[in-house]
């Protein structure tokens, strides 16, 4: 007999009372009142902006120590950490409502250590960032854009949007970001809440990569590596056209040189002539 669906009555906390919801989390770290690191687990929280600006969108109880802390320094600490059994069940005493930081902090098995970024080290307003993180996003809480929006700013939840100052990476993973590498951080997963007495985790199996499909206009596929290899140089739709003949081995590398070749020159946005300019600069010179 064929399973049939059924409704799923709506509850509050709905992406894990009536429906099943996987995704990682991060840990972050935030200032309490009473200058002391905070810890709190967030699955609720993505990726809001990625074209120009980096922002995140984090989902809480307007009452919880992280919201009320970011919400007086401005300041907070995304860690993502790998999966790690014996330290999962410290990640969901985290996340246990009510709890002061120093109630909390007193059975943290994590290791603080101070941002290396300048201006960062800890104090009443930076919080200290998680030693055996793989990456940290330093962030600032958007104020005002939270104001603008009513969405954001009369939600029931605390919708905290923030913008990201700093991304940290270890540098074992650093090197391994454009994907030469046969690697990824095993990165925990959690299921949410169940059955009023249960919170259910898992880790992940090893990533695996597979090649991107020769499908599709190829000149989406050079401005999606184009735009992501400078924070200020944007390459438009027309000058990726002119690009699209180069074999996909060595595309990153022409990207990378025509980048180096218009910091040098200031230029911030490259256009269709700056490429045909650029090769046959090269053409002349006999490369």
């Amino acid at each position: 007999m064929a399973d049939s669906f059924v409704n799923s009555p709506m509850r509050d906390n709905w992406y894990q009372r009536s429906s099943f919801y996987g995704a990682s989390f991060a840990l972050i770290t935030t200032v309490s009142e009473s200058g002391q690191t905070n810890i709190g687990p967030y699955q609720l929280s993505a990726p809001f902006e990625v074209i120009d600006r980096r922002s995140w969108m984090i989902i809480s109880r307007p009452t919880s120590n992280t919201a009320t802390n970011v919400k007086r320094t401005l300041k907070c600490a995304m860690n993502f950490v790998e999966y790690d059994e014996e330290r999962i069940k410290t990640v969901l005493e985290f996340g246990y409502p009510g709890q002061t930081t120093e109630e909390k902090m007193k059975y943290n098995t994590f290791d603080l250590i101070d941002s290396p970024t300048p201006g960062r080290e800890s104090n009443d307003i930076y919080p200290k960032i998680i030693k055996d993180a793989y990456q940290v996003y330093e962030c600032t809480l958007d104020v005002e854009r939270i104001n603008e929006n009513p969405i954001l700013r009369d939600s029931l939840s605390a919708h905290l949007l923030l913008n990201i100052d700093n991304i940290l990476l270890k540098e074992s993973w650093a090197g391994m970001l454009d994907g030469s590498g046969d690697k990824m951080p095993n990165i925990p997963l959690t299921y949410g809440f169940r059955g009023a007495s249960t919170f259910w985790f898992g880790d992940s199996k090893p990533a695996y990569k597979l090649p991107i499909p020769e499908r599709g206009p190829k000149v989406e596929i050079v401005m999606y590596e184009a735009n992501r290899l400078d924070d200020e140089v944007r390459f438009t739709q027309e000058a990726c056209e002119q690009l699209v003949g180069i074999p996909p081995a060595f595309i990153v590398t022409v990207l990378e040189g025509i980048v180096k070749v218009a910091k040098e020159r200031d230029v911030i946005e490259i256009d269709e002539a700056f490429v045909i300019q650029v090769n046959k600069e090269r053409e002349e010179a006999g490369y």
